[in-house]
């Protein structure tokens, strides 16, 4: 007995040696470590991070980029004031920092922290842009052109880093400074051909990017982007001698970005359907609405039903794979119900009757009727849900144009008749649904039991 407690005991008393020798290895290797890397490891977060993880890896992360950021625009001030440098060789040092971070962040991303290379990155990308720009800008020590030129070399430089790494993170930041770079360059001066040609080059750029990869939030930062800058420049520079450029750039970015839902779907395997099918969708939604916003603006008061038509047209035509064309088709029936509204509108203002305004209502109110009635009927005969929906949304549009207008400002034979045909339609509505000829009752009662 005792003989094997001695054997016991000495085989603990060796495993606490080789205990003590790996701790004292792993220690050296540890103080070993270059400075990059105890960095690194203090901004790179795992998943299932802690509060107090997610504190000193992300916030602290964002906040010491603002940091930098703004130290070395403080030092640029007082080597600016005190003339440590001449033009030249703040423009130079600047590229050269912003060069020098960049090719600093890829160290840190081989050691597997990409948290803090992105972050080296984003300040690195910011310094050749503000350099170029002060060089451009400020200084004048290069034309427009090379400067342009120049800035589009960076956002392609990170938009291959971005592709590279499969990073949505780094194609964000090369998307924000190629759509800063046509404000960081504005002479002034109305250069649409120049804007709107390169705008739609980022735009493609981005939907090419997303076509290969889950990235549907770089497609919806590409259309806010090219909306902001459309409504910006509108404002500023629009008059009717460019109406058949700007129409031409109109139509090239709506028909650009209604692609975005058959985009989409090549990265559902990837991403998940359901999160890349909402923001694609929301893309195709905010662009039908840039859309009927352009021609409002763009068009004549006369032209802009037509132009509203047009317009559905193109969106029957995209309604045809079940699995998108939902939206399209629901996109086309609100701009025919826009574009005979639009219509209507025009014809009876241009009229010289002096009850032109009672006899506009009423045609409002027939119009609303019959593409509700419309609607309904397409559905039944489809067994669409959707557009029985839309014609019953429409429906109760009427009821309540003819409660709440009609019976205050048309005459009184006006209202009896707007009034009877209204109740015959919905009379007629509420007889086919009792008649439930789409057994709709039994469909319910099944997913209620369900």
């Amino acid at each position: 007995m005792d003989a094997g407690q001695d054997e016991i005991r000495q085989e603990i008393a060796e495993l606490k040696r080789r205990v003590a020798r790996l701790e004292a290895r792993a220690q050296a290797q540890e103080q070993a470590k270059p400075l990059p890397e105890l960095v690194a490891q203090a901004a790179a977060a795992g998943p299932g991070e802690s509060l107090e993880a997610r504190i000193g890896s992300r916030l602290f992360n964002r906040v010491g980029i603002v940091a930098v950021l703004i130290g070395v625009a403080w030092f640029l001030k007082i080597a600016f004031d005190n003339r440590w440098l001449g033009a030249a060789g703040k423009v130079t040092a600047g590229i050269a920092a912003g060069l020098g971070l960049l090719a600093w962040s890829e160290r840190f991303r081989r050691h597997g922290y990409d948290a803090f290379s992105y972050s080296l990155n984003a300040v690195g990308a910011g310094l050749l842009y503000l350099s170029l720009w002060a060089g451009w800008s400020l200084f004048q020590l290069f034309p427009l052109p090379v400067a342009a030129v120049a800035m589009v070399i960076v956002t392609a430089g990170i938009g291959v880093l971005a592709w590279m790494r499969a990073s949505e993170l780094l194609a964000f930041y090369a998307a924000i400074g190629g759509y800063l770079t046509p404000l960081l360059l504005s002479d002034g001066h109305n250069h649409e051909g120049t804007l709107f040609s390169y705008l739609l080059m980022l735009d493609a750029a981005a939907l090419a990017s997303m076509a290969a990869r889950p990235w549907p939030r770089l497609a919806m930062g590409a259309f806010l982007a090219t909306a902001a800058y459309g409504v910006g420049w509108y404002a500023v520079y629009y008059t009717d001698a460019q109406f058949g450029l700007t129409l031409v750039f109109g139509i090239l970015i709506v028909l650009l970005f209604v692609a975005v839902p058959y985009i989409a779907r090549g990265g559902v395997a990837a991403e998940g359907e359901a999160r890349l099918s909402r923001i694609a969708l929301t893309v195709a939604i905010l662009n039908a609405m840039f859309a009927f916003v352009a021609a409002i603006f763009l068009f004549e008061t006369g032209t802009r039903g037509w132009a509203c038509l047009s317009l559905g047209g193109l969106y029957y035509l995209l309604a045809r794979p079940r699995r998108i064309g939902g939206l399209h088709l629901a996109t086309a029936n609100c701009f025919v119900l826009a574009s005979v509204t639009l219509g209507i509108y025009s014809y009876w203002l241009g009229s010289t009757a002096a009850d032109r305004d009672i006899h506009a209502e009423i045609c409002y109110s027939a119009w609303f009727m019959v593409f509700g009635a419309l609607l309904l009927t397409a559905g039944f005969w489809r067994r669409a849900a959707a557009l029985r929906w839309q014609g019953l949304l429409l429906l109760c549009a009427s009821i309540g144009k003819v409660f709440l207008v009609d019976m205050r400002t048309l005459s009184e034979g006006f209202r009896v008749l707007s009034f009877l045909g209204l109740g015959a339609l919905l009379l007629t509505v509420s007889f086919v649904y009792q008649k439930d000829w789409l057994n709709l009752r039994s469909a319910a009662g099944r997913s209620g039991g369900a």
